[in-house]
C-alpha cells in the first residue's frame, strides 16, 4: 500500500513537471549590455515539432520588430536570447532582442 502511494505521488509529480514544460535558455550577446540612448526590446515566437521542424526567420523577425521601434534605425548594444520550451512533442521557440535606440 505504501509503495503504491509513493508510486502515485512520483507519477503525479512527473506529470506536473512534464505539463509545465522544460525550459532551456540559450543566449548570446553581440555588443555590450549598456549603451547610449533609450532601451528597446522585441520578441518573435513560433512552434516546432520534435526538434525536427525548427521555425525559420525568428531572429530576422525579432530584428525587424526591434528596428521598427527606433525611428532613426540606429540601434547599438544589441543582444539576443533564444528560449526553447519543450511540451512533449512540441517546442515553443522565442527570440528576444534588446538594444539601445540612438
Amino acid at each position: 500500500m505504501k509503495r503504491t502511494k509513493s508510486l502515485c505521488l512520483v507519477l503525479i509529480a512527473a506529470g506536473c513537471m512534464a505539463a509545465s514544460g522544460c525550459v532551456v535558455i540559450e543566449s548570446s550577446v553581440i555588443g555590450g549590455k549598456l549603451g547610449p540612448g533609450s532601451a528597446i526590446s522585441a520578441t518573435a515566437s513560433d512552434y516546432g515539432i520534435l526538434r525536427l521542424s525548427v521555425p525559420a526567420g525568428l531572429t530576422e523577425a525579432a530584428k525587424s520588430n526591434l528596428f521598427a521601434q527606433c525611428a532613426s534605425s540606429k540601434v547599438s548594444g544589441v543582444s539576443t536570447e533564444l528560449q526553447m520550451r519543450d511540451f512533449f512533442f512540441v517546442q515553443s521557440y522565442t527570440v528576444t532582442a534588446g538594444g539601445f535606440c540612438q
